[in-house]
């Protein structure tokens, strides 16, 4: 048995799961996102879990805005369309073979119970024992969700800032021949 860290990228918690099969359990709720980390060597390395092959994050979702979120699974993509974030004319890159397709063409999704769900219906028939719990979850998925996508946006801003120092970096090691200090 080999046991799996993932590090999520929203507040550097640090969860253990005890085997593989829980932590695609947890890829397969839609609970781990394209920025976290996962260790399977005690936390000596991190690698992003969309680089874990078991955890099949293989499509980009081309948002709305054009942004794109990614790679993720079909989970997350199934939870952005029940909670309204995207519909299903949104664009999905499979990033193992390059294609692109609308949501509503794929076979997988026209197969797929979820895609006649919506963020009214989503929690209709869980068991749940209140509504103010399912109130409560919703609130809280949705506010998960939207500070997902403004780290997502912080993240890509970091990027261009850092290209743009690198640029200004080589500008001025070329141009005086030495390094800033």
């Amino acid at each position: 048995m080999h046991t799996w860290y993932l590090l999520k990228a929203s507040d550097k918690e640090i969860y253990e799961a005890k085997d593989l099969e829980t932590l695609r359990g947890w890829a397969a709720d839609a609970k781990i996102s394209p920025l976290d980390k996962i260790s399977s060597d005690n936390r000596m390395s991190w690698q992003r879990a969309p680089m874990i092959a078991e955890l099949q994050m293989d499509f980009l979702v081309q948002m709305p805005d054009n942004y794109l979120y990614g790679p993720t699974n079909v989970a997350t993509i199934q939870e952005f369309l029940a909670t309204g974030e995207i519909d299903e004319t949104v664009t999905i890159i499979n990033c193992l073979d390059n294609s692109e397709a609308r949501l509503v063409d794929l076979s997988w999704f026209q197969a797929s119970p979820h895609h006649v769900r919506s963020a009214a219906t989503t929690f209709i028939g869980t068991g749940r024992p209140d509504d103010k719990a399912v109130v409560g979850d919703v609130m809280q998925q949705s506010r998960i969700a939207m500070l997902e996508k403004q780290v997502m946006e912080l993240q890509r801003v970091v990027d261009e800032w850092q290209q743009a120092y690198n640029g200004l970096r080589q500008q001025f090691v070329e141009s005086t021949g030495r390094e800033p200090m």
